[in-house]
């Protein structure tokens, strides 16, 4: 993770680069074979037949998840980034001067609990309240 294409060896960007065209050449051969075989093309017919709108839905799926984990290795890639200059921020000390401000009192509003409608939502309140009161007292 990180690495850039400047960064790989050229090994492997010879190896990459090979691969790339073997499967390009490939493909293009498979190509003009089923354009120039009718023995092909009634056997790979005969083969997908009925089964097109699976293969079809098979392969977006296939197409989104690469989309999707690409997006998630990017993601990470950038949250990584954010935490080393975060790292970065917290080493540093900064001095501000402080100037004494007039506290100002806010006013809190106090949210009134619904009351339950069955049996169950008052078991339910009746357990979140017993579960509070218990936290306070540890």
């Amino acid at each position: 993770m990180g690495r850039s294409w400047r960064d790989t060896p050229r090994f492997v960007k010879i190896v990459l680069l090979s691969q790339a065209m073997v499967i390009v050449g490939l493909s293009a051969w498979i190509y003009n074979e089923y354009v120039n075989n009718q023995y092909l093309q009634m056997y790979l017919f005969s083969l997908f037949q009925g089964k097109g709108s699976v293969i079809a839905v098979l392969g977006f799926g296939g197409l989104l998840g690469t989309a999707l984990i690409g997006i998630l290795l990017k993601a990470g890639n950038i949250l990584g980034e954010i935490e080393h200059l975060s790292e970065k921020v917290e080493g540093r000390t900064v001095v501000t001067q402080a100037r004494p401000e007039r506290s100002t009192l806010m006013p809190v509003l106090q949210i009134k609990q619904a009351e339950p409608v069955d049996e169950i939502a008052r078991l339910h309140s009746s357990l979140r309240r017993w579960n509070e009161q218990s936290k306070r007292q540890k």
